[in-house]
């Protein structure tokens, strides 16, 4: 028997803000890059994240291996911290022009359309590759990178059968792929 709780709400938070999860207890099962102190996670997925931009975009027109000092001159397009207690920045943050958007969908909208680059994953961006309306970038380094994404019960001792089926359908889900 499972003991009556308030009801969740289903919310989607990167970086900080899936740790605020998991500290204030605002869920039950929570997917973020690291595991915050004091709780306990598997890695659910690695995901590849590519630098990416507009075939036409004057980092690609420049017609060479891309250098950190390029970047530094060019927009970048960032995903905000979901987080409000300590948000954090991660990755390459180099660009002193940035555009900070919320979600992957307006960053790989705002690339699209040529209003800069970013590192988005690969599993979002590579039908767009392949259709030549982004590119990846020719940089010397950095063009690729991997994050880890862990699967994290905040509370396992009072997750319930829909929490837990849950976790298990996410797992499959991810080894399908």
């Amino acid at each position: 028997h499972y003991p009556l709780r308030r009801q969740r709400q289903m919310c989607i938070r990167d970086r900080s803000g899936a740790d605020e999860a998991c500290l204030d207890g605002s869920a039950d099962l929570v997917i973020a890059a690291r595991v915050p102190e004091g709780h306990l996670g598997d890695v659910l997925i690695e995901v590849e994240f590519v630098a990416v931009a507009h075939p036409e975009h004057p980092l690609h027109r420049l017609g060479r291996v891309i250098e950190a000092d390029d970047l530094r001159q060019a927009q970048q397009v960032v995903l905000r911290d979901s987080g409000t207690m300590a948000p954090r920045d991660e990755g390459w943050l180099g660009s002193t022009r940035r555009w900070t958007v919320t979600g992957m969908g307006t960053a790989l909208s705002m690339v699209a359309a040529g209003l800069g680059f970013a590192w988005l994953p690969r599993h979002l961006v590579q039908a767009r590759i392949d259709a030549g309306e982004i590119a990846p970038l020719p940089l010397r380094e950095g063009q690729r990178r991997k994050a880890p994404l862990h699967l994290i019960f905040v509370q396992p001792e009072l997750a319930g059968p829909a929490t837990r089926q849950l976790a298990v359908v996410l797992a499959q889900t991810v080894n399908q792929s």
